[in-house]
């Protein structure tokens, strides 16, 4: 006996009685089948339906040669069950779902793009287009989009009697040669084959909103967020803004121009910031003595670059190798190796086995990261 899709039909049941035909035990719990269910199983790019089999929570619902099988915790306790969904979960997933039809049909009356996928998850929702579009025409899509949910077009699932001389979008080559399809139809404004629930009225979607786009196979790939989703959405980016905003002392509408100021401020004073380094380089080395010798340093105050800086000058204070490490015991030394007279690419595996850790560069300077203790990297250069 198969189990009558009760979800092809209407989107909007949310609790329904079935009787249970037969019963599994899985390893994680137990599989049950029903007579009839509004409980949708993955399919299309969209997770399964939650909710209740009576007694027992369901988990995941998943077609399985032919056949329903809701998964649950434990077995229902009658054989006759009052069945409900989660109903914020579903609600919020046919939000997304018909607003990714309204988009695609957009896309597709506007620029006759095909959408050639689609993923629904917890808290995201993609698709994929077969063409490249502009911000503008991204937008215009939007728009087009969201006038349907503003008109608050009637919204209908249903298999057509002939489908061969029917009009309507698929993401499926393979759907060519199948008799029966169901459709989803946003009338007047789009047609789509599809195997989910959906809502009745594309008003209920509410907000449609793209939230990113990128380049993607030759086409163009979507992040959106409908009705619920997008309003936390925009509940979490306006909670930021205003801690942006706070922090800046700016008005939120301004925070853009404030950044921008901070950023010019933060240039500035790294330009000060290298130029007193630099003079502080030009004191240190002033205080190294000219030698024959190794000369090896340990500055903890030396980033990569001041590193590089301090050797090639360095350099000419000896005509044996001078080393300066800037680092800790715990994290290992970041370390610059400078010689004028030294070629340094043979001293490499030397360097490497003394050191430790990594070691590169020419025969003038290297650079690498000694995993070595200090004092075994003070009695190497000794």
């Amino acid at each position: 006996m198969k189990t009558i899709k009760l979800y092809e039909t209407d989107g909007m049941l949310f609790s329904f009685r079935a009787n249970v035909i037969e019963t599994k035990k899985t390893e994680n719990g137990y599989a049950v089948i029903l007579d009839q269910t509004a409980f949708f199983p993955e399919g299309g790019g969209q997770t399964a339906d939650t909710g209740m089999i009576g007694n027992a929570r369901v988990l995941d619902v998943q077609i399985k040669d032919g056949e329903i099988l809701h998964f649950t915790d434990v077995l229902p306790e009658t054989d006759s069950v009052e069945c409900t969904l989660d109903f914020d979960e579903r609600f919020r997933k046919m939000q997304n779902h018909l607003g990714e039809h309204l988009l695609c049909g957009a896309i597709h009356k506007l620029y006759g793009y095909e959408n050639v996928g689609f993923h629904l998850g917890a808290d995201y929702m993609t698709f994929d287009i077969s063409g490249p579009m502009t911000a503008e025409q991204i937008r215009e899509a939007e728009i087009l989009a969201n006038r349907a949910v503003a008109e608050n077009v009637p919204v209908r699932c249903f298999y057509p009697e002939d489908i061969s001389s029917f009009e309507y979008r698929s993401k499926s080559e393979k759907l060519e040669n199948v008799s029966e399809i169901r459709i989803v139809e946003a009338e007047g404004f789009d047609r789509c084959a599809c195997c989910a629930p959906h809502l009745d009225e594309a008003g209920k979607v509410g907000l449609i909103k793209i939230v990113d786009a990128m380049k993607y196979k030759g086409g163009m790939r979507f992040s959106a967020l409908c009705g619920f989703s997008a309003l936390a959405d925009y509940d979490s980016r306006l909670t930021e803004i205003r801690k942006v905003s706070s922090l800046l002392s700016a008005k939120p509408t301004e925070i853009a121009e404030a950044v921008q100021a901070k950023l010019d401020e933060i240039g500035e004073l790294k330009k000060t910031l290298g130029a007193l380094k630099r003079e502080l380089n030009a004191f240190k080395l002033a205080s190294i003595a000219q030698t024959e010798e190794n000369i090896c340093i340990f500055d903890d105050s030396m980033d990569g670059n001041t590193l590089r800086e301090f050797a090639t000058g360095g350099m000419k204070k000896t005509n044996a190798l001078f080393a300066v490490f800037s680092g800790t015991e715990d994290t290992g030394y970041q370390f610059v190796i400078g010689s004028e007279k030294i070629k340094l690419k043979a001293k490499i595996p030397e360097i490497k086995n003394a050191l430790g850790g990594k070691c590169g560069g020419s025969d003038k300077m290297l650079f690498g990261h000694a995993e070595a203790k200090k004092e075994e990297i003070l009695a190497y250069f000794s």
